[in-house]
């Protein structure tokens, strides 16, 4: 009888790890923790055994290439789901260890991960052109022999979030997309920039006060800039945006228009001087913009958001859930505080910790379900 109940307790154990969603949900739990350190060994063997990295360069349609990392299983002749990975405009997230953890992890549990840092948005630049890279990497991904073809997910992170889904309703890969996810994105990048610029957004019918990071300003600043055709006007703008001082009198009527919007602190002043920009401008803030696309997305769409986001806010995610559901699409939807926008950050009330770590799990543990 002693060793009956210890021995009933082992075969239970082992039955629950041998049945795949009992097994795929201890994983899913564990996914949180090694954001934040690194599992101990034996118990990262426990999920499975160390993923193979290789470095790979995805051809594009203009000629040229982009470097991605991809994490897979070590198992040959056995076809996988796979989830490529959009980061947003953090060069040095690719090879974060944060990002090298989660994404080797995922590679235990059994699926294959590409990170892609699109080659625009590594240089601090929202660009509709990264879309391209998007595609040929979801296409060279679900090419290689070792992925599921039609299992194959997009997540997008922060910003690429945008570029993320406008690549998933391109007519090459629409239907191919088995699922979309949106970690700390946006819906509409004219009231981003709006609450970035001004440090304010709108909730429930008012303008609420907004704790932006610098970050999220310089890279806001850096891509309007871009697209003021003379590149000396755009250096002067930025000297006259860093110092304070006003841009030259001879400026185009495109600089004077950026300049304004970047040193405004009126968010409906900034909205209504986006709405004067010249076409071709138009045209790029109407691509770079999720709101565009909702429509055409045929693959089931993971949303979740940071109620403490500096970079973006979380009413752009309440509002991009809002919208897919009008449509009657299939939506998830969790918002959480244990992350600061992408990154982990440790809840000091026990309570809140547990809550959003178990809506965390859960929502992850949906998406992998799905994924399978």
């Amino acid at each position: 009888m002693a060793l009956a109940i210890p021995a009933a307790f082992f075969a239970t154990v082992v039955t629950l790890w041998a049945w795949g969603p009992s097994r795929l949900a201890v994983q899913s739990l564990l996914l949180y923790g090694q954001l934040l350190a690194p599992l101990p060994g034996f118990a990262a063997d426990i999920l499975g055994p160390e993923p193979q990295v290789e470095t790979v360069l995805v051809p594009l349609a203009n000629g040229g290439q982009v470097e991605a990392d991809i994490y897979h299983p070590p198992a040959e002749g056995e076809r996988r789901g796979a989830l490529l990975v959009v980061i947003g405009a953090a060069p040095e997230a690719r090879k974060h260890p944060q990002a090298v953890r989660l994404a080797k992890a995922v590679a235990r549990m059994g699926y294959v991960v590409m990170i892609l840092m699109p080659p625009h948005l590594n240089g601090d630049v929202l660009h509709p052109g990264d879309k391209e890279a998007v595609v040929a990497s979801f296409l060279y991904l679900s090419s290689l022999p070792y992925v599921e073809p039609q299992q194959v997910g997009i997540v997008g992170f922060s910003i690429g979030q945008g570029i993320a889904f406008a690549a998933a309703t391109d007519p090459r890969i629409r239907n191919q997309v088995h699922s979309l996810v949106s970690f700390g994105g946006y819906y509409e990048v004219r009231e981003l920039i709006a609450s970035v610029t001004t440090g304010t957004f709108w909730e429930e019918g008012k303008l609420e006060p907004w704790k932006v990071a610098p970050r999220a300003q310089q890279v806001l600043r850096r891509s309007l800039l871009y697209y003021v055709p003379d590149a000396g006007e755009r250096e002067e703008l930025a000297i006259a945006l860093e110092t304070g001082r006003p841009p030259p009198v001879d400026m185009s009527s495109t600089g004077r228009l950026v300049y304004r919007v970047l040193a405004s602190k009126d968010f409906w002043e900034v909205r209504s001087l986006l709405d004067e920009v010249p076409s071709y401008l138009a045209a790029v803030l109407d691509s770079l913009s999720p709101r565009l696309y909702l429509g055409q997305i045929r693959a089931p769409v993971f949303i979740a958001a940071d109620r403490q986001d500096p970079f973006i806010p979380y009413t752009q995610s309440r509002t991009l859930r809002k919208h897919l559901g009008g449509l009657g699409h299939r939506t998830t939807y969790a918002e959480i505080s244990i992350f600061r926008h992408v990154t982990p950050a440790l809840q000091v009330n026990p309570v809140s910790l547990l809550r959003d770590v178990m809506r965390l799990w859960a929502h992850t543990y949906g998406f992998f379900e799905n994924l399978r």
